[in-house]
């Protein structure tokens, strides 16, 4: 199995959500840091105000059971409204890669 990235982009709803980002990245960090299979989370800005998420997982099996973990989770719900209060949904694009 190789390494695996996942990588988020999106755009803030308003740049001056950005401080309300840094407070639920950090939440983020702290849930996904426990999961296994996890590598490292990195988030950042470009100077257009477009956020990236770059989450590195030992394998995509990895990601994966963390994802079904998350969606089968009761909270599941409030996050992702919670998060679409920050990001803009219609402007979020998922990639994943294999590390070669």
């Amino acid at each position: 199995m190789s390494e695996y990235f996942a990588i988020v982009s999106f755009e803030l709803n308003d740049k001056n959500l950005l401080n309300d980002w840094k407070v639920f990245s950090k939440e983020i960090d702290e849930d996904i840091s426990q999961a296994d299979g996890f590598i490292s989370r990195d988030s950042g800005i470009d100077e257009n105000g477009k956020v990236y998420c770059l989450v590195k997982w030992q394998s995509e099996a990895h990601q994966q059971n963390f994802r079904k973990q998350l969606e089968a989770n009761e909270n599941w719900p409030k996050t992702m409204e919670r998060f679409g209060t920050i990001a803009n949904m219609s402007t979020m694009t998922p990639n994943n890669l294999e590390v070669l």
